[in-house]
């Protein structure tokens, strides 16, 4: 981190101004308010802030950060919600099916002088999952996460810029005046009642956890290997691929939650083939034994 070309407050800056066009692209139909930031503010984290706009009627600030508020002797990346209004940061992660917070941290945890940092680090496995803050002393509350900020600047940037755009919009979508998902947007199981995809897209659908998941498989198919980047450029391929509900939605029932282990990062190809066969517990296994199967008839 210390060895970067560009200081972090300018890299802040740039960073911010990456989610904020994205979200403009995408928040269309949203009750996100998104604006460029011109400048960033120093913090008492050790850090810096960029304000990129508001959501909802409650006005809900949506803030970008970098700094050593996670404990780490280096600083992180950081994106969320923020508000003195507590019950409407509350009500985000009790709407949400996906963004439920893994730590709450409260005055208690906070480090006291002038800079200030959690007294316990945030554990590995809390990087990039929702954090909810409420600090009674100050009247201000949050709710976002922190990026793991490791590898390359290029990389880092790729990451976090994707998984802030995915997490404001989950977000997003369920505040009181949202609009319901397009149930048309994706392929889905010829057997599948489309009320029960409706209200499966209703609850629980998250991009946040779905670039997880590719993040994790490396945007690789976990099927027939394919890489998007390797086969179309980094340009045009590069962070792409889909990611696959492991078990079918008609079996899920009365489940609300989807976590990352229900999810596989699959090619679009491999994703309708999938969608295609019987909804059975090993339908990624039996596809991926198929694939080879013909893969040696082939080179045979």
């Amino acid at each position: 981190m210390e060895t970067k070309r560009v200081r972090d407050d300018a890299w802040l800056l740039r960073v911010a101004r990456r989610i904020a066009q994205e979200l403009q692209l995408q928040s269309r139909g949203t009750a996100l308010r998104v604006r460029r930031p011109v400048r960033v503010h120093s913090t008492d984290t050790d850090g810096w802030m960029a304000g990129i706009g508001t959501a909802g009627t409650d006005k809900l600030a949506l803030e970008i950060w970098i700094d050593r508020y996670s404990g780490c002797p280096d600083r992180k990346f950081y994106a969320g919600f923020f508000s003195k209004n507590e019950k409407a940061i509350r009500s985000i992660a009790s709407r949400s099916k996906s963004l439920w917070t893994v730590r709450e941290v409260t005055d208690d945890d906070v480090t006291e002088g002038q800079t200030k940092r959690l007294k316990r680090r945030l554990r590995t496995d809390e990087f990039n999952e929702p954090v909810l803050e409420s600090y009674e002393g100050q009247n201000t509350h949050f709710l976002g996460f922190f990026d793991r900020t490791q590898g390359t600047a290029e990389r880092i940037e790729d990451h976090f810029c994707q998984q802030s755009v995915d997490f404001f919009l989950d977000a997003a979508r369920n505040l009181p005046d949202a609009k319901g998902p397009d149930a048309s947007a994706e392929v889905y199981p010829r057997c599948e009642n489309r009320r029960l995809v409706q209200a499966h897209l209703a609850r629980e659908r998250s991009r946040y956890l779905a670039t997880q998941c590719k993040d994790r498989d490396g945007y690789k198919c976990q099927v027939c290997g394919m890489d998007f980047a390797s086969v179309y450029g980094k340009r045009l391929g590069g962070g792409f691929a889909e990611a696959h509900h492991k078990r079918p939605l008609s079996q899920r029932g009365d489940e609300v939650k989807t976590r990352l282990d229900d999810l596989i990062t699959v090619c679009a190809n491999c994703h309708r083939m999938l969608h295609r066969m019987e909804g059975g517990p090993e339908d990624v296994k039996e596809l991926k034994a198929l694939v080879n199967r013909n893969r040696v008839k082939r080179s045979g």
